[in-house]
C-alpha cells in the first residue's frame, strides 16, 4: 500500500486479511486521510464501541501499523527535488535532518530552487470574500510569463485557500482569453497537467514548478490578523509540509506578507512557526528563527539595563537564540512583529564562559551582524559608573538600527524584483531626443527636507493632560515646517517634544482637538491623511538625510508633492516618458531605488496631474499641460 497516510484503516482490512505479506509505505508527517465524504453520508457511527472505536482513532493505517510495533525503515534519498533548497525546510523540520538530499549542479540564478516574490499592494478581504485579489492577478499573471518563457516544463498552483484558488482561477481565465498563444501549455504534459489546488488536495502531486499563493495578508485597514487557515488547527504543519513539497525543479513562493509580519506571539501552533519559518527560509536563504527562551537572565546588571529600556517604552526579550547560541537583550521592532531592532550583548555569565577572547568579542559579533543582527555592546563597569550616558548610548543605537533596517528593506524589495524582466522598445517617432537631467544623490540645501523641531510648553502638563490651544499651536509650528506633512508625522513630532517613544490612543485623541481647531483658525487644512499650509507652495523635497524613518515611506508622502515633482521634470526636460519621471522623482526624493510601491504613487500622482490638466500627452510623451512645451 503506497501513501498509507491517507488510507483509512478500514479501506484496507480486507485487502490485509486476504494477503500473505504486507507492505506499507507511507509519511506519518504528511496529510491523514480526510473524514469529509465520511460525515456527509453519515458513515461514521455514533454508537461504535470494543474494538471498533479503537481502530477508528487510529488516523490511518500507517499510524495502526506503526502503533502494533512492526519493524520499520525509513526511505531517506530523497528523489523530487533537484534543488536542496526546495526540500530544506521540511528536511529540518519533520524529518530531523535524515534525508539524504543531492545537491544541485545549478544555483538559483539559474532558475532553480526556492525564490520569494513579494506582492507590497496585497490586501486581505477578511471581511468579505476571503480572498487577495491582487496577489491572484500577480499570480495568474505569472503564470502566463511562465507558459510563454518556460512551457517545456510543468506547472502546479497550490493556495492556502478554496477561496484563493477560484480567485486565481478567476484571473487566470481572463488572461488566456487575452492570451491566446499560450493555450497549447494548458494542454501539454499529459502525466503532469497543470493544476490549481488548494493544500488540501495537493499530496500526491508533483511538477516541475510550483507556485505557491499565500492570499493571507494585511486587511484595507492595515490590521494582520493571525489566523492562515488550516494552518493554525491540530496538525497544520503537516499540511505546510506537504505543500512545499511539491516542487521538482523550482519553487515560487507569491505572499503579500513576509515572515517578519507574522507573531508567534499571537499565532499559535507547530504550523505557523513552521510557515513564518519557511517565509524566512525563501526570502533570506537562512533556516533558523531567533525564538525568547524561558532561561533567566545571566545578571542583575542585564536585568538593570532591561528595566531601564523598558521605562523609555521599548519591549525587551532576554536571552533570544536557539540551540546554544543566545543574545542577552534584542530590542523588538514595534512596527513589525517577529523582528528585532538591536541586539545587546552584556559581559555577563555568557560572555565569561568563552574560552578565548577572539570566540566572545571576534568571532561572536561578526556570526551574529553575518546573520542581520545589529549588535550593541554594553561594558558592565560603564553601566554601574555612568548608567545614564550608557542608557543614552543605547537609545541612539536603537534609533539609528530603525534607520538601517529601513534602509535594507528598502534595497531588499529592489533585489527581490529583479527577475525576469521584458524590455519593450518603443519608437517615438522623429522626435530629437533629450537626456534628462541627472540628480545629485546628495540632498540640496535648498531641496532638503526640513524637518520641524517643536519644544514642550512649559509647565508640567503631560501630553494628555495640555491645554488644546497650546497644541493647536504646535500642530501649527509643524504644518507651516513641514507642508505637506502626513496626521502621524504630525503625532510623532509633538510626542517627540514629550520625550515618548510611541503614540498611543490616548495621546492621538489629545493631538485630534488640536488639528481641529487650527483648521478652525484656518492656519491648517487636511485633505485625507495630510496636512497642508493654505497658501504655501508646494516643492518635492530630498528626503535622503531625514531622521524620521516614518518620512522615507511612501504612503507617508503626498501625491500633490510628487505631482508638483513630475511637473519639474517635465518643463525641464521639455517632455518625458512615465518611466522616466518615476525614475527622476524617486531620485530627487532620495530614494537610490524605485519600490513597487513608490512607482504606484508616482503614477497615480501622474495621472492626477493629467486628470486636472498640469500635464499631458503628446506623440507618446508627457509635456507641460499649461503651455505644451
Amino acid at each position: 500500500m503506497d501513501e498509507a497516510s491517507q488510507i483509512q484503516p478500514v479501506d484496507a482490512l480486507g485487502a490485509i486479511a486476504r494477503a500473505n505479506q504486507v507492505v506499507v509505505v507511507g509519511d506519518e508527517r504528511q496529510l491523514p486521510p480526510t473524514t469529509f465524504f465520511a460525515k456527509m453520508t453519515g458513515s461514521q457511527s455514533e454508537d461504535d464501541d470494543g474494538e471498533g472505536a479503537q481502530v477508528a482513532d487510529i488516523e490511518s493505517i500507517l499510524g495502526l501499523f506503526t502503533a502494533r510495533g512492526l519493524p520499520q525503515r525509513m526511505l531517506r534519498w530523497h528523489y523530487r527535488s533537484r534543488h536542496q533548497s526546495l526540500i530544506a525546510v521540511s528536511n529540518s523540520q519533520f524529518y530531523d535532518n535524515r534525508l539524504f538530499i543531492v545537491p544541485s549542479p545549478y544555483t538559483q540564478e539559474a532558475g532553480m530552487g526556492l525564490r520569494f516574490h513579494y506582492v507590497p499592494d496585497g490586501v486581505f478581504d477578511s471581511g468579505g470574500t476571503g480572498t487577495n485579489p491582487i496577489e491572484a492577478r500577480a499570480v495568474a499573471e505569472a503564470i502566463i510569463r511562465h507558459a510563454k518563457s518556460n512551457p517545456q516544463e510543468s506547472l502546479g498552483v497550490a493556495t492556502f485557500s478554496v477561496s484563493q484558488r477560484r480567485a486565481i482561477q478567476d484571473e487566470l481565465e481572463a488572461l488566456r482569453r487575452l492570451n491566446p498563444d499560450t493555450e497549447d501549455f494548458f494542454h501539454a504534459h499529459p502525466s503532469e497537467p497543470f493544476f490549481v489546488k488548494n493544500l488540501e488536495n495537493v499530496q500526491g502531486d508533483e511538477r516541475d514548478v510550483i507556485m505557491i499563493s499565500v492570499g493571507y495578508a494585511k486587511n484595507s485597514q492595515g490590521y494582520m490578523a493571525m489566523r492562515f487557515g488550516p494552518l493554525g488547527s491540530e496538525g497544520g504543519e503537516r499540511r505546510l509540509n506537504v505543500l512545499i513539497s511539491r516542487a521538482k525543479r523550482a519553487c515560487e513562493v507569491y505572499a503579500s506578507i513576509t515572515d517578519e509580519d507574522i507573531d508567534l506571539e499571537r499565532g499559535k501552533g507547530k504550523g505557523v512557526f513552521a510557515f513564518k519559518l519557511f517565509l524566512h527560509y525563501a526570502r533570506t536563504g537562512r533556516i533558523s528563527l531567533a525564538q525568547t527562551t524561558t532561561r533567566e537572565m545571566d545578571s542583575i546588571f542585564e536585568e538593570q539595563v532591561a528595566n531601564a529600556l523598558i521605562e523609555r517604552g521599548y519591549q525587551v526579550h532576554a536571552q533570544v537564540g536557539i540551540a546554544g547560541f543566545f543574545i542577552d537583550l534584542a530590542v523588538a521592532d514595534p512596527e513589525r512583529a517577529g523582528r528585532y531592532l538591536l541586539g545587546i550583548e552584556c559581559d555577563g555569565a555568557e560572555y565569561h564562559s568563552s574560552r578565548s577572547a577572539r570566540d566572545r568579542d571576534r568571532l561572536r559579533p561578526a556570526v551574529l551582524e553575518d546573520h542581520g543582527w545589529i549588535i550593541h555592546r554594553i561594558w558592565s563597569a560603564d553601566w554601574f559608573q555612568r548608567p545614564r550616558e550608557q542608557l543614552e548610548r543605547t537609545v541612539a543605537a536603537i534609533e539609528a538600527a530603525t534607520r538601517e533596517l529601513a534602509e535594507r528593506a528598502e534595497l531588499g524589495n529592489q533585489r527581490g524584483r529583479g527577475a525576469a524582466v521584458q524590455v519593450v522598445t518603443v519608437d517615438r517617432g522623429n522626435v530629437t531626443e533629450i537626456g534628462l537631467e541627472t540628480t545629485n544623490g546628495a540632498a540640496t540645501s535648498d531641496r532638503a527636507y526640513a524637518e520641524a523641531s517643536v519644544q514642550r510648553p512649559p509647565g508640567q502638563f503631560e501630553l494628555h493632560e495640555t491645554p488644546t490651544g497650546l497644541l493647536a499651536g504646535l500642530v501649527e509650528q509643524i504644518v507651516a515646517a513641514e507642508t505637506p506633512v502626513h496626521l502621524d508625522e504630525v503625532v510623532s513630532r509633538i510626542r517627540d517634544a514629550w520625550g515618548l517613544q510611541r503614540a498611543g490612543g490616548r495621546i492621538q485623541d489629545a493631538i485630534e482637538p488640536g488639528l481641529v481647531i487650527a483648521e478652525a483658525r484656518g492656519v491648517v487644512a487636511r485633505r485625507g491623511d495630510f496636512c497642508f499650509k493654505p497658501g504655501a507652495p508646494i516643492q518635492l523635497r530630498d528626503r535622503s538625510g531625514v531622521m524620521s524613518p516614518g518620512l522615507r515611506k511612501p504612503e507617508m508622502i503626498s501625491s500633490e508633492e510628487v505631482a508638483q515633482g513630475a511637473i519639474e521634470v517635465v518643463r525641464s526636460n521639455l517632455g518625458a516618458t512615465e518611466d522616466e519621471i518615476a525614475t527622476s522623482v524617486s531620485r530627487m526624493l532620495g530614494f537610490k531605488a524605485t519600490s513597487a510601491q513608490l512607482r504606484q504613487l508616482i503614477s497615480a500622482a501622474v495621472a492626477g496631474a493629467v486628470a486636472n490638466g498640469s500635464l499631458r500627452y503628446q506623440d507618446g510623451l508627457l509635456i507641460d499641460g499649461a503651455n505644451g512645451q
